[in-house]
């Protein structure tokens, strides 16, 4: 389809790339190592933080090492949470969260405060609240991981519940199988 479409020829790397990328991405036990760099390469070649370089960036981030992700994200916070636009929060908090996942995998958190601090410094409003609240339950689950404090399991829990009840057990499901995963 993409081929065949009247798109730009440019904008036709750009999609293909995406493509395979969440191909890449479905596949985890036969990954294509360079199909990642590829995509690796080519999300920084894009000029400016838009859309397209944020989802791309973002659906990628498992290619890259964590310290590679910790530095680069940490960059686009700092660059761009000054935005008044809500998509770029949305964004920057998507970012971070994504970190605080990846730290929680490898059982790294060494260098979360920032992502952690990002997130507070944010005023919730309704706009924010899904995010501000998966970015919550993230970090008590840290907290129980580093200190091995079962309160903060009793906070992601009410996260996990809060989900359910106002719509969104899936999400709640998927925070709860990620909680027993790596309890």
């Amino acid at each position: 389809m993409i081929t065949e479409s009247e798109l730009s020829e440019k904008d036709k790397e750009i999609q293909n790339l995406i493509a395979d990328g969440l191909l890449e991405l479905l596949n985890p036990d036969k990954s294509d190592q360079k199909i990642r760099e590829e995509i690796k390469k080519k999300i920084f070649e894009i000029p400016k933080f838009n859309s397209t370089k944020f989802m791309l960036y973002c659906n990628s981030m498992r290619f890259y090492s964590l310290a590679d992700n910790e530095a680069i994200v940490r960059k686009i916070i700092e660059k761009y949470q000054v935005r008044e636009s809500m998509l770029v929060k949305k964004s920057l908090f998507s970012l971070a969260i994504n970190v605080l996942v990846l730290s929680i995998e490898e059982n790294k958190f060494e260098n979360i405060d920032f992502y952690i601090d990002f997130a507070n410094k944010v005023p919730t409003n309704h706009d924010l609240f899904f995010y501000k609240s998966a970015m919550t339950f993230f970090t008590y689950f840290i907290q129980y991981k580093k200190n091995q404090d079962k309160s903060a399991l009793q906070y992601c829990d009410t996260i996990i519940k809060s989900f359910c009840l106002v719509g969104m057990p899936e999400y709640g499901g998927e925070l709860q199988k990620f909680k027993d995963k790596y309890k």
